[in-house]
């Protein structure tokens, strides 16, 4: 039988899916673009790459990645210029609304695509932090086991994609609210500025 830690393996789950953080600020991102069904393959990349975390760092990875300082070190930088090149997109977006706005014709951006989401977890600190404490941190003195596995696997889908789905509906719901060329405007300048600040904190 899988002995796991069930509830505080809940409870982390919770606080790291629900936090903000990469996955989220850009989640909110695509809702306000491209709505909650838009969003779709975005919200399964992030499980598939989360996953797949999980997966590695239960197959020795982890503790791999621990044992070399400097690894973490280069996935934040990569996180990091990753996020600032999407900012700079976004900045493209609060650009092509303006022209838009004034009659130039329209910048059209797409969603992420699943396997984009899925890629980006491998840069992902966050990410690559719950994956190591939920292959190791709740199972007492045992090494854990494919149903452990399993089971927090299950546990993370089921908190981790309502989690995802509050900041999609979130950034749907305000979008709804911004009608005018103006006002989507400064909120894709918000959103640019908001993702070059997760860009730093990957850094701290």
């Amino acid at each position: 039988m899988p002995t796991v830690a069930l509830l505080p393996l809940a409870l982390f789950c919770l606080v790291a899916s629900i936090t903000p953080g990469p996955n989220n600020v850009l989640l909110m991102r695509s809702g306000a673009s491209f709505g909650v069904r838009g969003s779709t393959g975005h919200m399964l990349g992030i499980q598939l790459g989360c996953l797949a975390l999980l997966l590695l760092c239960w197959m020795g990875v982890g503790t791999l990645l621990l044992a070399l300082p400097t690894a973490f070190l280069v996935m934040r930088w990569a996180c990091f210029l990753y996020l600032l090149w999407l900012a700079l997109v976004i900045l493209g977006e609060a650009r092509g609304v303006a022209a838009a706005g004034n009659g130039n014709g329209a910048f059209l951006p797409r969603p992420m695509r699943w396997y984009e989401a899925s890629a980006f977890q491998l840069v992902n600190p966050k990410a690559w932090m719950m994956a190591v404490t939920m292959a190791s941190a709740f199972y007492g003195s045992n090494a854990p086991g494919a149903p452990e596995i399993a089971v927090a696997a299950a546990t993370w889908v089921a908190i981790g994609t309502p989690s995802m789905l509050v900041w999609t509906l979130w950034g749907a719901t305000i979008e709804r609210v911004l009608r005018r060329p103006r006002e989507r405007q400064v909120y894709a300048l918000l959103m640019a500025a908001a993702v070059a600040a997760t860009a730093l904190w990957m850094l701290r």
